[in-house]
């Protein structure tokens, strides 16, 4: 069994970093502390699967990790890509079910667990927290009506249109070497060779420019305008 964290001003301060424990006092910190279990995953490996017990509440605190499920035919639907400060498997930590999906590194990450167990000792011990999963659960909801609109309403170029928005908040490229086109696929729910002609129909209308390493928004407005 991984160790226990050490509780110390370092420790609060990444607490403090991640979303669920914001506002926190100190007294709590040193409580949520004392029940984290920090694991460590190396690239391409599993961290829990679908329907196994209730494997608790788990924080990304470094590395990229992937929550998705696998058709009866084996193809792979990402539901989402977690980064430092992501948290994902809220609901079986509250409602006390089965993992919903599966959950993996990409690359080699830490991620802390919280048994759902010991979160339902915290909720009761802080209220506060409640109000937090409340909110959290409420935007993975929207998320979810917002992929499910997507699916059902927009063609592969949409998808791929409104994926490059969200990838790229931060600026007008993203990394090739980062996002392959199977990736890409297991995020927008189709398959590569789709991938790849959407990317051709716009790289045609202009909107991006794909070089060997990197894909470059020209046009922002206008892959909003497929979406």
């Amino acid at each position: 069994m991984p160790a226990q964290i050490s509780i110390n001003g370092k420790t609060k301060s990444l607490l403090r970093s991640v979303p669920y424990f914001r506002g926190l006092d100190d007294s709590a910190l040193e409580s949520i502390a004392k029940v984290i279990m920090p694991c460590r995953y190396k690239a391409n490996e599993p961290i829990f699967w679908e329907d196994d017990a209730n494997a608790g509440l788990h924080l990304v605190v470094k590395g990229l990790c992937k929550v998705y499920r696998i058709s009866e035919g084996g193809r792979e639907h990402v539901l989402a890509t977690l980064g430092p400060g992501d948290s994902c498997n809220e609901v079986p930590a509250v409602d006390g079910g089965p993992n919903p999906a599966n959950f993996a590194a990409i690359e080699d990450s830490t991620v802390w667990v919280i048994s759902g167990e010991a979160l339902t000792d915290l909720r009761q011990q802080y209220p506060e927290l409640n109000e937090i999963i409340i909110n959290n659960l409420a935007m993975r909801c929207r998320q979810l009506v917002q992929r499910v609109y997507n699916l059902s309403f927009l063609s592969v170029t949409g998808r791929l249109a409104a994926f490059l928005i969200q990838q790229t908040d931060e600026g007008d490229q993203l990394s090739r070497r980062q996002w392959t086109q199977d990736e890409i696929a297991a995020h927008l729910g189709t398959v590569r060779e789709m991938v790849g002609r959407a990317f051709r129909e716009l790289q045609y209308a202009e909107l991006i420019a794909i070089d060997r390493h990197r894909i470059e928004i020209l046009d922002r407005e206008g892959l909003e305008e497929l979406t």
